[in-house]
C-alpha cells in the first residue's frame, strides 16, 4: 500500500469497528428470530422462511415445505455503556527533536463508550414446492438482512477514535433450491449489498519530519468528518442430505463479498508545537474510496431429532485472512488553511503540506493488521410442542483480531440464547428470542473497567403461512 492510500487509515479505519461485545470481528451472525434464540446453531435444522438466509437447501424440508411463508423480524441490538482505559495505540505525545523512548503500551488514557441501541428489521420469504418431476421439487426464496451496521458514540481522550460513527449494510439474497426424493437438496443464491455511513473521529498519528531543519518526532492530531456509500455482490451455496427422516447433514458456503464505497472526506490535521515554534495545521478535502470485504464463511452442521427434541451442532469457519479488511484511498486532495511554520513553508514551497502528510506512520493506527481466520462452535436445542417451540443455545465464537495491539477491540465470545415461538393458527406464528454475548477483554488494548464486554439481542417475529 502506498503512502497516499495509507493516509486515509487515520480518517476512516474505524467505520467497521465493533465494540467489545461483537463476535466474529464486526460480523453479526444472528439474523432471524430462530437464529437469535439458537445463536445461529440453525443450519441443518433451518426449516421455514428464514432458511432462505441460513440454508436455502432446506426450504424443501419441514412440515410447512408445501406452503408459502413470509416472516418479518425486528432485532434490538443493545450494548451497555462502559468506562474503559485505552492502552497505547494512537496516544498523543509532545513534539520533540529526540525520538520518544516511551513504550506506547505503558501510556494509558481514559474513555467512555455511550450505550448503543440499534434497531434492525429483517424479512424472509419461502415459496411452496413446485414439482418438476415425480422425484424433483423446486423452491425459491428471498431474505433482506443487516449483516453489519452499528451506531457508536465514544468520548473522552481515549474515545475520540470512535467519537460518532454510523454504518448500515443491507443484504438482499434471492435463492432457489432443487430437491431429489426428499433425500438430497442443493440451494444457491446471489447476495447484493448496499452500504452507507457517516463518520466523525479523532486520531493521533505518529510522524517524523524535517520541516524546520531538524528532525522532529511527535504526533499529528487528526479530526475528520466523512461519508461513504456503495454496492457489493457475492453468492451462497448450500447442500443438505437426510440419510434418515430424523437426521439432516448440511454444508453452506457464503462467498467473500467486496463493498466498494465512495464518498467525501474533510479533515483537520494539527501538528502542535516544538518548544515555542508553532508547527501548524492544515485542512484537507478529498474524494474518498473505501474497499471492505465481508469474508467468506463455511458451515457444516448436523441436526438430529429425538422425538420432540432437536439437537443441532454447527461448526463455522470465517476466512478473514483472505479478505481486505480495510483498504482506503483518496483522490483529488486539496490542502488549504495552513498555519504556523507549515503555512510559511507552503507559501514558499508549494507541495510542502502534501510531503509532510506523507511523513506520518499510518501503520501505527491501522485497525486491520494481522487478522486471522476464526472458528465458531454452536449448539442448539429445540423442543416442539403441539403449537409452540422452545429453543435454547450455547456458542463459543473466536475473535479474528490480534490481542494487545492497536486495532478493533475484540475478544473471544461466550454466547447464550433462548426463545419461544407460538402458532396462533394455521396461518399465523409469532415469537420472541434473546441472545447474550459476553467477552473478557483484559488482553485488549481497550479494557473496560469491569473487565467484560456485553452484547444483548432481542428479536421479535411474525410469520404468515398460506
Amino acid at each position: 500500500m502506498n503512502k497516499r492510500s495509507k493516509k486515509i487509515y487515520f480518517a476512516l479505519s474505524c467505520v467497521l469497528c465493533s465494540n467489545l461485545a461483537f463476535a466474529s470481528g464486526y460480523r453479526l451472525a444472528e439474523q432471524s428470530l430462530n437464529g437469535t434464540a439458537l445463536n445461529s446453531a440453525f443450519v441443518a435444522g433451518a426449516y421455514g422462511a428464514d432458511a432462505s438466509y441460513y440454508n436455502p437447501a432446506n426450504m424443501a424440508f419441514g412440515k410447512d415445505s408445501d406452503k408459502f411463508e413470509f416472516e418479518f423480524d425486528a432485532t434490538l441490538i443493545y450494548v451497555p455503556g462502559f468506562d474503559f482505559t485505552k492502552v497505547g495505540g494512537d496516544i498523543k505525545q509532545d513534539i520533540s527533536n529526540i525520538p520518544s523512548t516511551t513504550d506506547p503500551k505503558s501510556v494509558r488514557v481514559q474513555g467512555y463508550a455511550n450505550a448503543t441501541k440499534q434497531f434492525a428489521p429483517k424479512f424472509f420469504f419461502k415459496s411452496k414446492a413446485y414439482e418438476l418431476s415425480e422425484d424433483t421439487k423446486l423452491h425459491y426464496g428471498l431474505s433482506l438482512t443487516t449483516p453489519q451496521g452499528l451506531n457508536m458514540n465514544w468520548n473522552k481522550e481515549g474515545g475520540g477514535f470512535m467519537d460518532d460513527l454510523s454504518l448500515a449494510i443491507l443484504d438482499l439474497n434471492p435463492v432457489i433450491s432443487l430437491t431429489y426424493q426428499d433425500f438430497i437438496s442443493v440451494g444457491m443464491g446471489a447476495s447484493v449489498l448496499y452500504s452507507w455511513g457517516d463518520f466523525d473521529n479523532t486520531l493521533n498519528v505518529p510522524f517524523t519530519s524535517n520541516l524546520v531543519g531538524t528532525t522532529m518526532y511527535g504526533t499529528t492530531n487528526v479530526t475528520q468528518t466523512s461519508s461513504a456509500k456503495g454496492w457489493g455482490v457475492g453468492y451462497n451455496l448450500a447442500l443438505s442430505i437426510k440419510p434418515a427422516s430424523s437426521t439432516t447433514i448440511s454444508m453452506t458456503y457464503r462467498s467473500k463479498r467486496a463493498l466498494n464505497m465512495k464518498g467525501n472526506l474533510n479533515a483537520l490535521a494539527q501538528m502542535g508545537k516544538l518548544g515555542p515554534i508553532d508547527i501548524g495545521s492544515t485542512y484537507m478535502d478529498a474524494n474518498l474510496k473505501l474497499d471492505a470485504d465481508l469474508p467468506a464463511i463455511f458451515n457444516i452442521a448436523l441436526a438430529q431429532d429425538f422425538g420432540r427434541i432437536r439437537a443441532e451442532f454447527v461448526y463455522e469457519r470465517t476466512f478473514w485472512s483472505n479478505a481486505n479488511i480495510f483498504k482506503f484511498g483518496y483522490s483529488n486532495a486539496l490542502f488549504y488553511g495552513q498555519t504556523g511554520i507549515l503555512g510559511s513553508f507552503e507559501q514558499a514551497m508549494p507541495g510542502t503540506t502534501a510531503s509532510q502528510m506523507n511523513s506520518a506512520d499510518y501503520n501505527a493506527v491501522y485497525y486491520g493488521q494481522g487478522w486471522k481466520d476464526s472458528n465458531a462452535y454452536r449448539l442448539g436445542l429445540s423442543y416442539f410442542g403441539d403449537d409452540y417451540t422452545f429453543m435454547l443455545s450455547f456458542a463459543y465464537d473466536e475473535t479474528p483480531t490480534p490481542q494487545g495491539v492497536f486495532g478493533i477491540p475484540d475478544a473471544n465470545a461466550f454466547m447464550f440464547g433462548l426463545g419461544l415461538r407460538k402458532r396462533l393458527s394455521e396461518s399465523v406464528d409469532v415469537g420472541l428470542a434473546y441472545s447474550l454475548a459476553v467477552k473478557d477483554n483484559r488482553k485488549s488494548f481497550i479494557q473496560s473497567h469491569d473487565g467484560w464486554g456485553e452484547l444483548h439481542l432481542v428479536t421479535a417475529g411474525f410469520k404468515y403461512l398460506f
